[in-house]
């Protein structure tokens, strides 16, 4: 099978196919044209692209819809922000230029026949293209950059650089698989609320972040100056973490209040393989724990390799009796590959 029939077909298949990276995985009629979603890629190659998630100044489309944000400019004009761009390289406008060390691809999606240039475009981490081998047509590739009306020819404009490439000699490495991503800054994410004992009040709450404080979820039962017996679960999404090939790692940091004596009993980290039907506590050593008696978030490392399936949740399960009613604080959770 030639290289452009292999990534026609692929371009094709990703219309219906599933990409479980993060999260749940995300469904077939909500993909774009070439298998993404706005706000993040859900689209892997065979040469083992991984998922993009882009930060806080760049949402991630596929070339149709940075051919429409272009011909929304004015002429000449460019915009402010930059996008991550996910296309299949049709020709070279201009060849490797081994002087300035880039290279001006046209990109398309294929299947609604929309293209536009990538103006003089770096490798990756914006250096230099050593090699016109580096960038072909026939390439799938994710590029980053500022998308500009060239005079009615919408453009990614000078300045931008590789992010992704499926071409084996283009030098591109997969990050780390990441499963779950969550930090609690700005809400409770997608984990859910499940009550086992409830209190007169909710025991987990989400904790608002400050000018000089990161936000945390915060599981509590002394409600109104009483201890109150319950059970509230703060409980993940379902994850594929047999995705992470290179190993599945849970980190999280947090902090407790209260009484040491009862702690690992009332503060568990569970794990289920099944979807949430049978569930197993995780072991933290002490190491792991603040001393319960002052507000200082540490951090806590766990191996789940051996909890590898495709319906993996973690549960942080927080338990009060009507003595005992610590306070539990988590945030920034990541389970995936070991980061680089």
């Amino acid at each position: 099978m030639t290289k452009s029939l292999r990534h026609a077909l692929l371009l094709l298949t990703a219309l219906t196919l599933v990409v479980a990276c993060k999260d749940n995985a995300i469904p077939s009629d909500q993909l774009g044209t070439d298998g993404i979603t706005q706000g993040k890629i859900a689209y892997d190659t065979i040469q083992g692209m991984r998922e993009l998630t882009p930060g806080p100044n760049g949402d991630t489309i596929d070339v149709a819809e940075a051919v429409r944000i272009g011909l929304t400019l004015p002429s000449g004009s460019t915009t402010t922000k930059s996008y991550y761009v996910l296309g299949a390289v049709k020709g070279l406008n201009q060849p490797f230029d081994a002087g300035y060390g880039n290279i001006s691809p046209i990109i398309t999606n294929k299947i609604a026949n929309r293209q536009m240039i990538c103006y003089r475009l770096k490798s990756f981490k914006n250096t230099n293209f050593t090699d016109a081998g580096q960038l072909v047509p026939g390439d799938v590739v994710v590029v980053y950059g500022q998308i500009q009306n060239r005079y009615g020819a919408p453009q990614i404009t000078q300045g931008g650089y590789l992010v992704t490439s499926d071409n084996p000699a283009s030098g591109y490495t997969p990050g780390p698989v990441v499963a779950l991503n969550e930090s609690f800054d700005g809400s409770i994410g997608a984990f859910a609320i499940v009550n086992k004992k409830a209190a007169s009040a909710d025991v987990w709450q989400h904790i608002a972040a400050t000018d000089d404080k990161q936000g945390y979820m915060s599981a509590s039962a002394k409600i109104n100056g009483s201890v109150e017996e319950a059970e509230s679960w703060l409980v993940s999404p379902t994850m594929d973490l047999a995705a992470c090939k290179k190993g599945a790692i849970l980190t999280f940091s947090h902090y407790y209040m209260g009484n040491a004596d009862n702690r690992d009993e009332l503060l568990r980290v569970l794990i289920s393989k099944d979807g949430g039907n049978n569930w197993q506590p995780l072991s933290l050593t002490d190491e792991m724990w603040n001393n319960g008696k002052q507000k200082r978030f540490v951090t806590a490392t766990l191996d789940l390799t051996s909890y590898a399936s495709a319906t993996c949740q973690i549960a942080f399960a927080y338990k009060s009796t009507t003595e005992t009613a610590s306070t539990w604080a988590v945030q920034n959770v990541r389970i995936g590959e070991p980061e680089e």
